[in-house]
């Protein structure tokens, strides 16, 4: 694409135009928003940089469609976010000159800028040639240093955009820089992370990410780990249930996706220890219930997908996983695709069992059982759930006979496989 290509699609668009009238002069519309726009990708998200009053521009904006304008980040370092619906602004002021704006970005495809409404573009890195040849490059090795998150960044971009690829040279410098993640806000890293697993090349980036000892910096146990090969494989499988336009699954994958991060230290393929994943998904930033709640998804969707499952088990596993089990169904279809026509069958039967009342409430098996107060009460409704999950019991008089059984031994303890995770 030539530099006059790029100015005649960019000038025809009315969007542009109009963000032009609301911003008026001294607007550029920059980075991801610019790189895609010229790669013909549809994005709702924009980013722009104003000569002054980044704060009224945001504003300006919020007005004109609907939404709210809020600052991220202190003095100096502001940025103005505009959200409304769909659409989502980012807005910041050249902090020294438009050059040096520029040439402190990450990658070249992100330092591109086009003066709003009809140019010029301008692309003092080269970064109109990278994207015609589809690499990646970094813009200076120093940037790396002065802000490692983008050794992330440049990783996510090629799942986001799985037809970019990293130069030699980039891998080399991502590579050296990776050990400066260690030092970065873990809720950034996060953020990143989940772009990255949600993008179309999640398992080819996850590959490179390990090759380049990135992920050994956020999870030691990924440097010495094996198994690259079935977790991206399952990396694929669960961005491409992201992409879905709906249902149970999609929302499931976003939820459980993390847990990928965590196989290594899980045991992954052979085992999943549920408690060793929420340490590493911990250890990478992620916050303590969002890290157990994940990793115990991927457990149950582990023992979902086990071969040989019976509809009992299944169904004792679905009432037990409560809230996690759209998470845990997302992982055991990644993992077998037999579960992509299961999961809808096991969703509707578990939303109709929650909604049936049990055969016995808490106070009435209290009185059977002669139970005080305390966990043992929970336990009894507990293990009569499950027995109703399974259909051992279908009546008021075998759910009591059920429990007089479980509390005088003569059943075995009721436990499920997901407490063996």
């Amino acid at each position: 694409m030539t530099p006059a290509d790029a100015a005649r699609r960019l000038v025809r668009s009315a969007y542009l135009h109009r963000l032009a009238a609301i911003l008026g002069d001294g607007a550029y519309l920059v980075g991801g928003a610019l790189r895609d726009r010229l790669l013909g990708i549809p994005t709702h998200d924009v980013d722009l940089v104003v000569e002054q009053d980044p704060a009224g521009a945001a504003q300006r904006l919020a007005a004109a469609f609907g939404g709210r304008a809020f600052p991220l980040g202190r003095p100096p370092l502001v940025t103005w976010r505009v959200t409304a619906g769909a659409r989502a602004f980012d807005i910041w002021q050249i902090e020294r000159s438009l050059a040096a704006d520029i040439w402190r970005r990450d990658l070249t495809v992100n330092a591109l800028f086009w003066r709003l409404p009809c140019g010029p573009l301008l692309d003092p890195t080269g970064g109109l040639d990278d994207l015609a040849a589809r690499r990646l490059r970094v813009v200076r090795a120093s940037n790396l240093d002065d802000d490692p998150l983008r050794v992330l960044r440049a990783v996510r971009v090629m799942s986001t955009h799985p037809a970019l690829a990293m130069t030699s040279e980039t891998e080399h410098l991502v590579a050296a820089a990776a050990p400066g993640l260690a030092a970065v806000a873990r809720e950034r890293i996060v953020e990143e992370l989940r772009r990255l697993l949600a993008g179309p090349g999640a398992g080819k980036a996850l590959a490179v990410a390990e090759r380049l000892g990135i992920l050994g910096v956020l999870s030691p146990p990924w440097a010495r780990w094996p198994a690259l090969g079935e977790i991206t494989a399952r990396a694929s499988a669960l961005a491409g249930l992201q992409g879905r336009p709906g249902g149970v699954l999609r929302a499931g994958a976003a939820a459980v996706a993390p847990a990928l991060l965590a196989a290594p230290a899980a045991g992954f393929p052979a085992t999943w220890d549920t408690a060793a994943a929420a340490r590493a998904l911990e250890h990478i930033g992620y916050p303590a219930r969002a890290a157990a709640a994940t990793a115990r998804a991927a457990g149950l969707g582990e023992e979902l997908a086990r071969p040989g499952s019976r509809a009992v088990d299944v169904r004792a596993l679905a009432w037990e996983a409560a809230a996690l089990l759209p998470a845990a169904l997302a992982w055991a279809a990644a993992s077998d695709p037999a579960w992509l026509t299961r999961s809808p069958g096991i969703w509707r039967w578990h939303r109709a069992f929650d909604r049936r009342p049990p055969l016995l409430g808490g106070e009435e098996i209290a009185t059977l059982l002669a139970l005080p107060p305390g966990p043992g009460r929970a336990e009894a409704v507990r293990v009569l759930r499950i027995a109703e999950a399974r259909r051992e019991v279908r009546s008021r008089r075998q759910a009591e006979r059920f429990l007089r059984s479980w509390r005088d031994g003569t059943v075995g303890r009721v436990d499920s496989p997901l407490r063996e995770c």
